[in-house]
């Protein structure tokens, strides 16, 4: 039996081997079924299904159009495809509560004729194509009824394209914008579709006729946006790509994308063969209104009445304003530049004179030696819109010599600190000044050179003081000299391929080499002196043990000593063959013979020695005590009293602690609370043999030595529709090395390096983790939020699984010899092999700003901050001191206020 979603409500269909036809139990539609013929097709189709429903119908599309590649038969792939061109969205009829299509995407060609539905027709069984009919039939009725509707609209000049408003319901910038270019263009008399102002009194109504009849009709699409994902927004997305299609099938048209405040090769890829047009340049939209006048043909503008302007009474009315001007009687002067404006509302002259007024200018021939530039002053630009040909030159030669004036005084000033100064501050100042003046002579190149000038000397400086604390070898001692010379590779990493300071930071690691080698030689000398000590002070005791206590010694020995040996000895050969659970439970009845304890930690790659975690940074001592800092907000701070823990781990309102004997203590919420939603998922003092903790906030989940999983909570948050019970998935693993859990799904990592996954209510993130990673093989280690999986492979490289592309950006695919990963909702942060640290995703409170940290052994992540476990047992963290949260916390709350801690114990 397969399982498959309803292609109208998106429940669970479960299907039975050759049906073709299935009625959903949740919405009652009777509906076509795909061949489901293996699985790989079924993961096809549900990510499609998942893009139609979402009315994403260019990426379904795709996917199905890749189904009849490889099975040209497959009738519902055709009638899918059918569908997505049609745009046939699936509601439901408050009168009869049944799912009825809406169309989304009208075509003048009838469904009909559609030869995908011909497709549909022939390789459909009896069953299938009486439905294909039926449903034709209704989109086509729809259809007509747009046809109907649109052939009565007047045609549009113009179609903006934009978003109208962010997830959160509020007005987007591009919102702002549109409006404003909405209103120019009507102002030079071409009739514009503006889905906000056009569509408004058809509330009520089906858009789609009126959408369908302005994108057949307009000659001109301007597509604008300020961010990436407002261009590839569904409805945005699905009026800009009809329109190219239209463009494509032979239409007359002209689509125009406009962008500010982002990189233009962030622009759909669609996009790429177009000139787009920056918004945030100056004249920019003098320069868009031109060009489209240009593309349509026409010089459209709104009509001035002049016959009714008496010349008569407006030319006194403008003398006595510039006399008053002369005066300085500014009052005056503007009272009458208003009366004239009331009789000729667009006299350049008034706007020439009121401008004199804002500016206490006398004469406007003074215009041109004001110091500060008046280009964005509304008087100034009125007064060259409205006047003649002559005038208006004569006026932007005026602001033209005050801008050269300026520009020549930023030059002077730059040029001569970028010629005589040998500061880094001041070149780069100069730098800024350059950029200021890009276009005026050589500024551009200048802006360079200031840039590498002031490299130079920074890079020099940072040199120079590296090579100082080379130099010190004979005036310090060796313990001074280590420390001395890391600092030095410190300084030289930060200008690695500056002249030899990659062979100087070579230098420096042969000699620290030299000084350890030294020092551990020494170290080993006396530990075996120690050593002998101690075996024949121990010899002794067994001899004089044996002879008081007999065959009871013996078998304390066994017990003590031969017994974990053996069990050491056998769970190094599992390990060797790859039998790692059974490996883990042999090092755990080795108790702490040798190095048990951390091998044990190791298989499962769980010894966590620092987390950060909801606000706060929690780190082991070498004495197996905990210290903590940051918000605490539930309590899961209060760690202060624990002893004899081996690790820790994350848990969604606690923080749990694994101690030596394999039993857990936590510290957080453990009463109920109506805001946590609390189900007793923090009750661990019952559990014991455990290797590893994972927690969300209504369930917790632990590993045991012998690979299975203990759960605590009862997993129903029934306003988040929490329904599936966890316990009765999890409860069933085996072989499992790694646990992780989130709101959405809980992992497992087993011993071959494959994983396991389990949802938790009703996700669709679930689906895309499935699809994203069933295939994975080789992980050893793994991490996970509510977006993103990532796992470790064993040659270093990252899988990630991306469970809401849309809004979150990560990527991996360059990354190599990483060794340690964790992931919070949005961004990834790696440690390599040589102790730097990488990291990719968002980063607005400055968490991922990594790149410089050296000599790291551990690496933390959480919403707001970073930390990093540096091999002398000191921490290192992001830190974010700007706005809070809005409506939630403070980024920033005390959680790297770490600098007096030492000894935190290093990872095995």
């Amino acid at each position: 039996m397969s399982m498959i979603k309803c292609k109208m409500c998106g429940g669970t269909l479960e299907i039975k081997e050759n049906e073709t036809i299935a009625i959903c139990e949740y919405c009652q539609t009777k509906q076509t079924l795909p061949k489901l013929d293996d699985d790989r097709k079924i993961n096809l189709y549900e990510r499609a299904s998942h893009f139609r429903r979402n009315n994403e119908f260019d990426k379904a599309m795709g996917i199905y159009e890749q189904i009849l590649e490889e099975d040209t038969t497959d009738a519902e792939s055709y009638w899918s495809l059918v569908l997505c061109r049609y745009g046939i969205e699936y509601v439901e009829d408050p009168a009869t509560k049944k799912r009825i299509p809406t169309v989304n995407r009208a075509q003048f060609t009838s469904v009909y004729d559609d030869d995908n539905y011909k497709s549909a027709l022939e390789y459909a069984d009896s069953q299938q194509r009486e439905l294909y009919e039926k449903e034709a039939k209704a989109i086509n009725e729809i259809q007509k009824g747009i046809l109907a509707i649109s052939q009565k609209e007047e045609p549009f000049d113009i179609f903006i394209c934009y978003k109208e408003t962010d997830k959160d319901g509020r007005r987007t910038p591009d919102s702002v914008l549109a409006n404003d270019l909405y209103h120019q263009l009507k102002q030079e008399g071409f009739k514009v579709f503006f889905a906000r102002i056009t569509l408004e009194d058809k509330l009520g109504s089906a858009y789609e006729p009126y959408i369908f009849a302005a994108l057949n009709s307009s000659k001109v699409m301007v597509v604008l946006g300020t961010k990436q994902e407002h261009f590839n927004a569904v409805w945005v997305k699905n009026e800009w790509s009809r329109y190219l299609s239209l463009i494509k099938n032979g239409g007359n048209k002209t689509l125009i994308p406009c962008y500010r405040d982002m990189d233009p090769y962030d622009l759909p890829d669609e996009f790429a063969h177009l000139q787009a047009q920056d918004m945030s340049k100056l004249g920019f939209m003098q320069d868009l209104i031109r060009g489209i006048k240009k593309i349509t043909g026409s010089e459209k503008t709104v009509s001035k009445t002049v016959s009714s302007v008496n010349n008569s009474k407006i030319e006194p009315l403008l003398k006595r304003a510039f006399i008053f001007i002369e005066d300085g009687d500014w009052k005056s002067a503007d009272e009458y530049c208003e009366r004239v404006l009331d009789i000729d509302p667009e006299n350049s002259e008034a706007y020439i004179a009121k401008l004199l007024i804002d500016l206490k200018i006398n004469k406007r021939e003074n215009l041109a030696n004001q110091e500060e530039s008046f280009e964005e002053n509304g008087n100034y630009q009125k007064a060259v819109r409205f006047a003649d040909t002559q005038a208006a030159t004569v006026m932007k030669g005026y602001a033209e010599k005050i801008k050269n004036n300026r520009f020549e005084k930023i030059y002077s000033e730059a040029f001569k600190i970028f010629k005589d100064s040998e500061d880094e501050k001041e070149l780069k100042y100069a730098k800024t000044q350059f950029e200021t003046i890009r276009e005026y002579k050589d500024s551009e190149s200048l802006a360079q050179k200031c840039f590498e000038k002031a490299e130079t000397v920074r890079n020099d400086g940072i040199y120079n003081k590296a090579v100082e604390l080379m130099s010190s070898k004979d005036k310090v001692l060796t313990e001074q000299r280590e420390n001395l010379l890391l600092k030095a590779i410190d300084e030289f990493y930060v200008i690695e391929n500056w002249k030899d300071s990659s062979e100087k930071i070579a230098e420096c690691k042969r000699e620290i080499e030299k000084i350890r080698i030294e020092k551990e030689e020494k170290e080993r000398q006396q530990k075996e002196i120690e050593r002998k000590y101690k075996r024949n002070k121990l010899i002794g005791k067994i001899i004089v043990a044996l002879c008081i206590i007999g065959v009871i010694g013996y078998i304390v020995l066994h017990f003590a000593v031969i017994r974990p040996a053996m069990n050491y000895k056998k769970a190094q050969e599992a390990l060797a063959n790859g039998d790692k659970v059974h490996a883990m439970e042999l090092f755990f009845e080795a108790g702490d013979y040798k190095d048990s304890v951390e091998q044990l930690d190791k298989i499962t790659g769980r010894k966590h020695t620092v987390i950060a975690d909801n606000q706060n940074t929690i780190a082991l001592k070498n004495d197996n005590t905990a210290v903590a800092v940051g918000l605490n907000m539930n309590g899961e701070a209060n760690v202060q009293d624990w002893a004899d823990i081996v690790s820790l781990h994350k848990g969604g309102t606690a923080t749990f602690g694994i101690k030596s004997d394999r039993t857990v203590v936590s510290q957080g919420l453990k009463v109920y609370d109506s805001q946590s939603n609390y189900y007793g998922q923090n009750e661990v003092s019952d559990w014991t043999d455990i290797v590893d903790v994972s927690g969300e906030y209504d369930y917790t989940i632990g590993l045991k030595v012998d690979g299975t999983i203990v759960t605590k909570g009862e997993n129903s948050f029934d306003q988040y529709s929490h329904s599936t019970n966890i316990q009765s998935e999890v409860l069933t693993w085996t072989d499992i090395v790694e646990i992780e859990t989130s709101y959405n799904y809980a992992v497992g990592l087993k011993a071959d390096g494959t994983i396991v996954a389990t949802e938790v209510g009703k996700s669709e993130y679930y689906d895309y983790l499935y699809e994203a990673a069933d295939n994975w093989t080789d992980v050893i280690s793994l991490s996970a939020s509510d977006a993103i999986v990532a796992g470790l492979k064993a040659d270093g490289t990252v899988y990630v699984a991306n469970l809401n592309p849309e809004h979150v950006n990560v990527n991996t695919s360059k990354w190599t010899d990483i060794v340690q990963i964790d992931v919070y909702d949005a961004h990834i942060v790696g440690l390599k092999s040589d102790g730097t640290v990488v990291a990719t995703g968002e980063n607005f409170a400055e968490q991922c700003n990594v790149e410089k940290w050296k000599d790291i052994v551990a690496v933390s992540t959480d919403y707001a901050h970073t930390v990093g476990l540096k091999s002398d047992g000191t921490l290192v963290g992001t830190r974010y001191t700007g706005y809070e949260d809005p409506g939630e916390m403070p980024l920033y709350c005390g959680q790297c206020e770490f600098q007096d801690w030492k000894d935190i114990k290093l990872p095995e």
